[in-house]
């Protein structure tokens, strides 16, 4: 709070539809409160073991040291790579992106007219630098109500408040002595680990290498020191002592010969020769370059503070890393700057998000989640090569179904190959109880009934006239539907689960022709899958499974003439018999 907000007991409430102020004044009150630069400033003191200096105070503005801005540049540039979607659970092994989840326009344009990779540079600045990072939810009106926009916070212009009992009811904002509160729900929290001095903070591990960063700083203005004076240690010029008695130099002769000397020896004279006029003595009162080291000083900084930021000095072009640089040591270096540290970072966010933005959402469902796709990101293609590798080995070996596999490699698996095998492997499905292993095959098949092709049909125009609601599975399922194909026991099974699973969704508005919003989202996946028609459908035939009943069974011929169930190949694009469809 300002320091009036103090004498008066004063506060101000955020209007939920506002923007807060920004700061006039840098610094005015953060000398009262702690709070209020803005500045990448920590406004924690700390003691570091075995010192009582300040170091947060030597280090200073950290996004002036050369190492922290490096490391900061390098994930800012690279954050664009991962490209955030939201995932809808199909069932307990599956999940789908949704592709017009209104949280996606949120995070490409926190504001109008902001860029989004710019709020996220801000975001990633402060969870790294000191472990808080803070948005701010902008709605239409009171609480509860939709958000519109996010507004950044700067780590040290806000903080958590409590009243005692509670360690957390409120966040105070402070700038230029004014303090106003914030609603714990109107704000998004990142936060890394736990700070030990306060619960409701996170502490970056940056903050344990303020003395290496403070050393870096110092190393490299001693190193600009001397090659601002053309790189030649300090000299003191007097009388030798044996002839101090034939030489009266007097205070101008002494300013003449320092003019003489700095002219003839620094700058762009660095090097010259100097003619002294009488018999004078120099000795040297400082270490030359080499004897200061200044090389091996910053390695140690260098190496720490990396580590601390989870990058490899070799990623940055420092020369702790350079040392042992080659070309395939600097692609894993890389691929481990993302391991260690973007992908924790990316995980951090997504989860954040999904707890503390996703549900504000009417469209979202129970089960959605934020997550970042990785899958451009060429630092991290030769591990997804190698588990394509490995998933190609697990399936040809029978190990794995052709949906492990795919899902191994790190693509899309549908309902349809699940259980389905390499030929050369046995072709079984995984065992579910109740159900006999000997009618359990991949060749048993049921057609769906006109009442669902109807349904099917009509969801199919729905989602043409751009209704929300249903998946790329479900379109699928329709698709597979409305075409009279045969479907597996397997998916027949799948569907009896979606059935029961979104039941619940007929209680929502919308569901039935009557109600206002028809159809409603629910409604548009329900009649993707055959509707009512098709929940009795797949019951009736999983009562029928459950029983040891076969189903209506069909074989396919190959080109070579032996009958074998239909199966294809996940790498190579051929299958063992004609497409059906």
């Amino acid at each position: 709070m300002g320091i009036l907000d103090r004498v008066l007991g004063r506060k101000a409430y955020a209007n939920p539809r506002e923007p807060l102020p920004l700061p006039i004044g840098q610094s005015r009150d953060m000398y009262l409160t702690g709070y209020g630069s803005g500045q990448l400033v920590s406004m924690l003191r700390r003691v570091l073991p075995g010192s009582h200096r300040d170091w947060s105070a030597q280090a200073g503005d950290l996004g002036l040291n050369s190492i922290i801005a490096s490391a900061m540049d390098w994930y800012i540039r690279n954050w664009p790579q991962a490209i955030p979607q939201v995932m809808r659970r199909v069932d307990s092994m599956q999940a789908e992106p949704l592709e017009d989840h209104p949280i996606l326009q949120l995070i490409a344009e926190p504001e109008p007219g902001m860029v989004g990779n710019l709020l996220w540079g801000w975001i990633v600045q402060d969870y790294k630098l000191f472990g808080n990072a803070y948005l701010r939810k902008q709605r239409i009106s009171g609480p509860g109500s939709q958000v519109v926009a996010l507004q950044y916070i700067p780590q040290d212009m806000i903080r958590p408040v409590g009243d005692g009992r509670n360690p957390l009811t409120h966040y105070t904002y402070t700038t230029d002595g004014r303090s106003f509160q914030l609603e714990i729900a109107d704000v998004i929290h990142f936060r890394y680990g736990r700070d030990p001095d306060d619960i409701r903070l996170g502490r970056s591990p940056v903050q344990s290498v303020l003395r290496e960063i403070a050393t870096d700083n110092t190393a490299s203005s001693s190193a600009f020191g001397l090659l601002a004076n053309g790189a030649m240690p300090s000299i003191m010029v007097g009388p030798d002592a044996k002839d101090s008695g034939q030489i009266d130099m007097s205070p101008d002769d002494a300013r003449q010969i320092k003019r003489s000397l700095r002219e003839n020896l620094t700058g762009d004279n660095a090097g010259g020769i100097v003619v002294m006029s009488g018999p004078y003595k120099v000795d040297r009162v400082s270490l030359t370059p080499s004897e200061l080291a200044l090389d091996s000083v910053r390695r140690v900084p260098e190496e720490r503070i990396c580590s601390a930021l989870g990058i490899n000095p070799m990623v940055l072009g420092l020369g702790a890393g350079l040392e042992r640089s080659t070309y395939s040591n600097y692609e894993r270096a890389q691929q481990a700057a993302w391991e260690d540290g973007m992908v924790p970072l990316l995980r951090t966010v997504s989860d954040t998000l999904t707890v503390s933005l996703l549900p504000d959402f009417p469209e979202s469902q129970e089960g959605d989640s934020v997550r970042f796709d990785l899958s451009n990101v060429r630092a991290l293609m030769d591990d997804r090569q190698a588990e394509a590798e490995r998933a190609e080995r697990l399936y040809k070996a029978g190990v794995a179904d052709l949906a492990e596999a795919k899902r191994i490699a790190g693509l899309e698996a549908t309902d349809d190959m699940v259980g389905v095998m390499h030929p050369s492997a046995a072709s079984v499905v995984p065992q579910e109880p109740g159900i006999p292993a000997a009618v359990r095959s991949i060749d048993t098949k049921s057609h769906p009934t006109e009442s669902m092709q109807a349904a099917a049909r009509r969801a199919l125009r729905w989602k043409e006239e751009g209704r929300a609601g249903g998946t790329r599975v479900g379109l699928a399922r329709a698709h597979q539907i409305d075409n009279g194909e045969l479907i597996s026991e397997d998916t027949i099974l799948r569907m009896y689960s979606f059935f029961r699973r979104h039941e619940v969704d007929k209680e929502a508005e919308g569901f039935e022709q009557s109600e206002d919003g028809f159809p409603s989202p629910g409604r548009v996946a329900w009649d993707l899958w055959g509707g009512d028609a098709g929940y009795a459908w797949a019951t009736r035939l999983r009562d029928k499974i459950l029983r040891g009943e076969k189903l209506e069974t069909k074989s396919d011929t190959c080109a070579h003439g032996s009958e074998v169930p239909y199966q294809s190949h996940p790498f190579y694009g051929w299958s063992t018999i004609p497409d059906e469809r």
